[in-house]
């Protein structure tokens, strides 16, 4: 009983962090702007990671697995780079001045954020993935 207690109490700590970007489905930002990044401002002196992850829309074959009960293997070819290491629940928001990791841009390339939260266990929430083009 005291393991479906505390499953239940993690799942709702995981739940209460939201972004509340309106990200359209396949949206696409400019280069050299500015995005603000908003959740939900929550009552709390603690802090989260607030990620940045980019990777590829369609995959690279890597080969079939080395297992006979496992499916092909890709290559997302996935970075992350760390925007706030320790982002305040209270603020609200975060302005992230748009730069293109690794000359990632256009169709070809998805963008995230996402947010780690260090007092339910590493736990992401992730906002919709989008494109950014160059400038």
């Amino acid at each position: 009983m005291k393991l479906l207690a505390i499953s239940a109490l993690l799942a709702g700590a995981t739940q209460a962090f939201q972004f509340l970007n309106d990200i359209p489905v396949d949206g696409y930002y400019d280069e050299g702007s500015d995005f603000v990044i908003e959740w939900k401002p929550e009552d709390r002196n603690d802090t989260f990671r607030l990620e940045l992850y980019t990777f590829l829309v369609d995959p690279i074959y890597v080969g079939p697995s080395p297992y006979p009960w496992g499916g092909p293997i890709y290559d997302y070819n996935e970075t992350t780079t760390v925007l706030d290491a320790a982002a305040k629940y209270s603020a609200g928001n975060f302005t992230w001045h748009i730069d293109l990791i690794n000359g990632r841009e256009g169709a070809g390339w998805y963008y995230r954020f996402g947010a780690i939260l260090a007092s339910v266990g590493e736990v992401a929430d992730y906002a919709r993935s989008f494109h950014i083009q160059a400038s």
